[in-house]
Formats: structure tokens, C-alpha cells, sequence
């Protein structure tokens, strides 16, 4: 049978706390022209996903436009 009462922990009137978030290690940008050789590419997020929407979003058109010029090429060949 599963024991289903409240555990020894949970038993006391004492004030909840919450388990701590698990906090990611600060960033440094600095860090990379101290010498120590790592040199990060500067480059903002935004733009490279602007780059990617704007990629994305033409690559369906030109799919189907190279996908018709092959289909043509192959029926009048």
C-alpha cells in the first residue's frame, strides 16, 4: 500500500521558502579582450533573426519556383 501521509518535513508550521532558481553564470563580454585568446563574434541576436525571418521566408517561393522550372524542364525534355 503507497504511505500517503504528509512527510516528516512537511509537518511543521514553519514558513514555507521556496527551492532556489538555478541562476545561469554572469557574462562577461570584457572577459574576451583581456588577452586571454577567446574573442566572441559581435553580433546581435536581433539581427541574426531578422536575417533568418527574411531568409525563411523566401525560401518557400523559390523552393516552388525551382521545383516548377525543374517539372517544366523535364516534361519539354
Amino acid at each position: 500500500m503507497i504511505d500517503l501521509s504528509p512527510q516528516p518535513q512537511d509537518k511543521g508550521g514553519v514558513a514555507k521558502v521556496p527551492p532556489s532558481v538555478a541562476r545561469p553564470d554572469p557574462v562577461h563580454p570584457e572577459r574576451g579582450k583581456k588577452g586571454n585568446g577567446r574573442v566572441r563574434w559581435n553580433f546581435p541576436h536581433d539581427e541574426a533573426e531578422v536575417a533568418i525571418q527574411r531568409i525563411s521566408r523566401w525560401a518557400g517561393p523559390v523552393a516552388l519556383l525551382l521545383a516548377l522550372c525543374l517539372l517544366g524542364w523535364w516534361i519539354i525534355r
